[in-house]
C-alpha cells in the first residue's frame, strides 16, 4: 500500500523539532513580509497545443519577452522553440522556425538549454542524440538564427548548460557551455567527464584549457576536463568574481557537488584551473559505510545567484541504509557568500509526500525561490524511487524566501499546478526508460525563473490527457503540453517592484484587438480579421454548455495565403478536465470551427487524440457539434455533458483557451491537421453547473502548517563544507518520521 503523506500535525510537529519552524511570532520584518503576502499563482497557459516535449527552458528578456524550449526526443531530431509578446499569456513557435519548430535544419531533439546575454541576444543549443550539439544565437528575438551543427569539440556529448559574460560584440563577450563528453574517462574505468567550452560568437565553441589536470582527468576529455568526479552536470553561472560556478553531483551519485575556476584568455585561448567542493557534506559524509547518510542527486544539482553575488544550490536527496532508499526524497537548500567557494548548511525546504527534480532562481539580495515535482505518497512497498510510487499523483510545489540570507530563513510554500498533472510513477533511468517501457514523459526538471517585474515563473510538462500507451509499470503518457504559470500574487523576487499581472479569470477572457500574426520561415506578419481572437467564454444553460469564442470579425472565412501555406481556417476553444487515479489523469476537450477555401463552416467536437511523429496533439473535427456563427464575429456551440464525459459536475474545467489558426487541409487530417496558431487566448477556469470563483482556489493552497515556516540548517553527521560539526540528532529523528530523501538513478542521455 502506498505510504500516505504525512499529517498536518506530524509535519509541523517534525518541522519544529527538526527545521526549527515556527508558524506563529515571527517577528523580523522578513518573517512579517512573508506572513503578509500570499505565494500565488495564475493560470497554466499551455505553451502549444499541438506539440508534447519535457524538460522546458524559462527565459525572459529585458523587454517582457518570455521563451521557452523543449526538446521532442532524439528519435524525431527535432526541438520547439516558442516566445510570448504578450507576458506569458500565449505562445506561438519563434518566427525562425523551420518545419516543425527548429531554428535550423540540423537534427537535434535530444535535450534544448536557452540562455539570454545582456543585450538579450537568445542562445540555442539542440542535442544531437548524444554525438554532437546543434548551436545557434538570435539577435532579433528569433526571427532568424545563426546556426553550427557541430559545436561540441568533445564528443559524443550529454546535458548541455550556458553561462554567459556580457554581450555579442562586446570585446570581451563570452558565452560558455558546460556538459558531459560520454565515457570518455580511463580513470576507475570508463565515466563520464565534465567538460568546458567557451563561444565569443554563440555558435562556434573551442575547448576551456585545464590549466593544471590530475590524473583524474585523463581520457578523451582531458584537454578541457573540469573534474571526473561527475555523475550528472547540473546548470552553471559566473560569479561576481568573473569564475565559472558549475553544479553537479559526484561520480557515486551521492555528492551535490560545484566546480568553480576563472576562465582567461590570452591570444584566443581560454584556460582555467578547477576545484571541486561537497556541499552536501554535512548530511552525506564521505566514508565507505553503506549507509553513508541523506545522499544523492536527482536530476539535476542546479545552481542561482542573487543581485549581490549570493549563490544558492538546490539538490534531491534521501536516506540511504544498507545501500538502499530508506525514505522519500527531499528538496534542500545550501547558500553561499563567497562565490560559491564555501557553503552552508543543508536546509529542508520540502516537507511530506516526495519531492525531486528541484530548480533554483534568485532576485534581489537573500530573495530565493525554489520549484520541484511533488508526489503525494512517500513510497509503496518499502520502495522509494519516484519509479516505485504506482499510484502516486504528481504537483509543482514553488516555495520562496525573501530572508534566505538568514541564520533561520522563512519559506512560503505553496502547490503551483492548478491540479495533479500527473498520475503513476515516473521513471529516472535516462535513456534506458524507453527499453524499459517505463514513464519518462516529464523528464529530469522543470525550470523556474524570474521576469522584469520579479514574477516567478514556472515551466514544467501537465501530463493530462486520455492519450497513453500500457507498458510494464501501468499507463505511460504519451501527450504531455509544457505549460507556464506566472506569479500572480505575493512578494516580487525584485526589492521595490511587485508582480504587476493580476489577472486570474474564471468563466471568460477578452484578448486585444490586432494581435493575430502568422509566426514562421522569418515571418511575422499581421494576419486578417478573420482570425483575430478578441474572447472566449463558457456559460450554461438546462442542456449543457454554452462555449462562444469572438473574433474581430468572421464577415469572409477564406485564409489569407500571402503569409503561409494554408487551405483551412481552424476555430477553437479547449479546456483541461481532472480525472484522478486514472490512466491518463483526465482529459483535453475542445470545441471547434473549420472552413476550407473559406467554403460553408462545420462544427465539431472531441478529446484530444494522439498523432504520430512530431505532432503530438491532434484536434481531430470528425465529431460534429451542434454551432453556429454570426458574420459579425461569434461562434457559439452548444454541448450536451455527456459529450465531455470526463466533465464531473462542479468540477473545474482548466486553462479554457480560444484558438485561431490555419492548416494545410483540415483538422480531421492526421497528421496533416497541424494547426498554425495565429491568436491564442489567455487561459480561464469555469466551474462546470455553476459561475463564479470557487471558494477553494487551487493555486493559493498553502502546504499543510499554515504560513511561512522558518528553515533552519540540517543537522546531520560529518563535517559541513565550511568546516563546522555535525550533529546525530537530525539524522536520528529523520529515521524516527520518515521524512528523508531519494537516491537518484544515473541518468545515460
Amino acid at each position: 500500500m502506498p505510504t500516505p503523506r504525512t499529517g498536518r500535525a506530524v509535519v509541523a510537529a517534525v518541522a519544529l523539532l527538526v527545521g526549527g519552524a515556527s508558524v506563529a511570532g515571527l517577528a523580523t520584518p522578513a518573517a512579517q513580509a512573508a506572513a503578509g503576502s500570499t505565494l500565488r499563482f495564475g493560470h497554466e497557459v499551455v505553451i502549444d497545443h499541438q506539440r508534447s516535449g519535457f524538460e522546458p527552458d524559462i527565459v525572459t528578456d529585458s523587454k517582457g519577452r518570455v521563451f521557452s524550449s523543449v526538446p521532442n526526443g532524439s528519435s524525431q531530431g527535432e526541438s520547439f522553440v516558442w516566445r510570448s509578446l504578450d507576458h506569458g499569456d500565449s505562445f506561438q513557435l519563434v518566427p525562425g522556425n523551420v518545419a516543425f519548430g527548429k531554428p535550423a535544419s540540423c537534427v537535434g531533439g535530444g535535450d534544448t538549454e536557452l540562455a539570454k546575454d545582456t543585450g538579450d541576444n537568445l542562445y540555442l543549443s539542440d542535442l544531437q542524440n548524444l554525438t554532437n550539439l546543434s548551436n545557434s544565437v538570435t539577435t532579433d528575438a528569433g526571427m532568424t538564427f545563426s546556426t553550427s551543427c557541430t559545436a561540441a569539440p568533445n564528443t559524443p556529448v550529454d546535458r548541455m548548460w550556458f553561462a554567459s559574460h556580457g554581450k555579442l560584440g562586446d570585446p570581451d563577450f563570452a558565452i560558455y557551455e558546460e556538459y558531459d563528453a560520454v565515457l570518455s574517462g580511463v580513470n576507475g574505468g570508463p565515466t563520464n567527464q565534465l567538460v568546458e567550452t567557451v563561444s565569443h560568437d554563440g555558435v562556434n565553441f573551442l575547448p576551456v584549457i585545464n590549466a593544471n589536470p590530475n590524473l583524474a582527468c585523463l581520457g578523451g576529455g582531458a584537454v578541457n576536463c573540469v573534474t571526473n568526479e561527475e555523475g550528472i552536470p547540473g546548470n552553471q553561472v559566473v560569479n561576481k568574481l568573473g569564475e565559472l560556478v558549475i553544479a553537479h553531483s559526484s561520480s557515486d551519485g551521492n555528492g551535490a557537488l560545484v566546480s568553480y575556476g576563472k576562465p582567461v584568455t590570452s591570444n584566443g585561448i581560454t584556460t582555467a584551473t578547477w576545484k571541486d567542493v561537497f556541499v552536501n557534506r554535512d548530511i552525506c559524509p564521505d566514508k565507505t559505510s553503506s549507509a553513508p547518510g541523506i545522499c544523492g542527486a536527482a536530476n539535476f544539482n542546479t545552481v542561482a545567484q542573487d543581485s549581490a553575488g549570493n549563490l544558492y544550490m538546490v539538490y534531491a536527496s534521501q536516506l540511504i541504509k544498507s545501500g538502499n532508499a530508506a525514505g522519500p526524497y527531499n528538496v534542500y537548500l545550501s547558500v553561499s557568500h563567497d562565490g560559491g567557494h564555501t557553503w552552508g548548511r543543508s536546509i529542508q525546504v520540502s516537507k511530506g509526500g516526495s519531492n525531486a527534480f528541484p530548480w533554483v532562481t534568485a532576485g534581489s539580495a537573500g530573495r530565493v525561490a525554489v520549484a520541484w515535482y511533488h508526489a503525494n505518497e512517500e513510497g509503496e512497498q518499502g520502495h522509494y524511487q519516484f519509479d516505485d510510487l504506482a499510484h502516486a499523483e504528481f504537483d509543482v510545489q514553488v516555495s520562496q524566501s525573501v530572508d534566505a540570507l538568514a541564520t533561520a530563513p522563512h519559506f512560503a510554500t505553496v502547490t503551483a499546478s492548478e491540479h495533479p498533472m500527473k498520475y503513476g510513477p515516473i521513471c529516472t533511468a535516462g535513456t534506458t526508460c524507453t527499453v524499459s517501457m517505463g514513464d519518462r514523459s516529464l523528464g529530469d526538471y522543470l525550470n523556474l525563473g524570474v521576469d522584469t517585474d520579479g514574477a516567478l515563473e514556472v515551466v514544467y510538462v501537465d501530463d493530462t490527457s486520455n492519450s497513453f500507451t500500457t507498458g510494464p509499470t501501468g499507463a505511460i503518457a504519451e501527450n504531455g503540453p509544457p505549460v507556464y504559470q506566472r506569479q500572480v500574487g505575493g512578494t516580487s523576487m525584485i526589492a521595490g517592484k511587485s508582480p504587476s499581472h493580476n489577472a486570474y479569470p474564471f468563466d471568460k477572457v477578452s484578448d486585444p484587438v490586432g494581435d493575430a500574426h502568422y509566426s514562421g520561415n522569418s515571418l511575422y506578419t499581421k494576419a486578417g480579421d478573420n482570425l483575430d481572437v478578441t474572447g472566449t467564454a463558457v456559460t450554461e444553460d438546462k442542456n449543457g454548455l454554452v462555449i462562444t469564442l469572438t473574433m474581430k470579425s468572421l464577415e469572409s472565412l477564406s485564409i489569407d495565403t500571402t503569409f503561409g501555406p494554408a487551405t483551412a481556417g481552424v476555430w477553437l476553444t479547449r479546456f483541461t478536465t481532472y480525472n484522478g487515479h486514472t490512466p491518463g489523469n483526465g482529459h483535453i476537450y475542445y470545441v471547434g470551427m473549420e472552413s476550407r477555401l473559406g467554403g460553408a463552416p462545420r462544427f465539431f467536437l472531441g478529446d484530444v487524440a494522439s498523432a504520430p511523429v512530431q505532432l503530438s496533439m491532434v484536434f481531430d473535427s470528425a465529431t460534429a457539434a451542434n454551432g453556429s456563427y454570426s458574420p459579425r464575429g461569434t461562434i457559439t456551440w452548444h454541448v450536451p455533458y455527456a459529450s465531455f464525459p470526463g466533465l464531473k459536475k462542479k468540477a473545474l474545467m482548466y486553462s479554457a483557451t480560444g484558438i485561431a489558426g490555419t492548416t494545410l487541409a483540415s483538422a480531421q487530417a492526421n497528421p496533416a491537421g497541424i494547426i498554425n496558431l495565429v491568436d491564442a487566448t489567455a487561459p480561464f477556469d469555469h466551474v462546470a453547473g455553476g459561475t463564479g470563483v470557487p471558494k477553494t482556489v487551487r493555486p493559493t493552497e498553502p502546504l499543510p502548517g499554515k504560513g511561512p515556516v522558518t528553515a533552519r540548517p540540517q543537522k546531520g553527521p560529518g563535517l559541513a563544507a565550511t568546516g563546522g560539526l555535525g550533529a546525530p540528532l537530525a539524522a536520528l529523528l529523520l529515521l524516527s518520521t520518515g521524512l528523508v530523501l531519494v537516491r537518484h538513478r544515473r541518468r545515460l542521455g
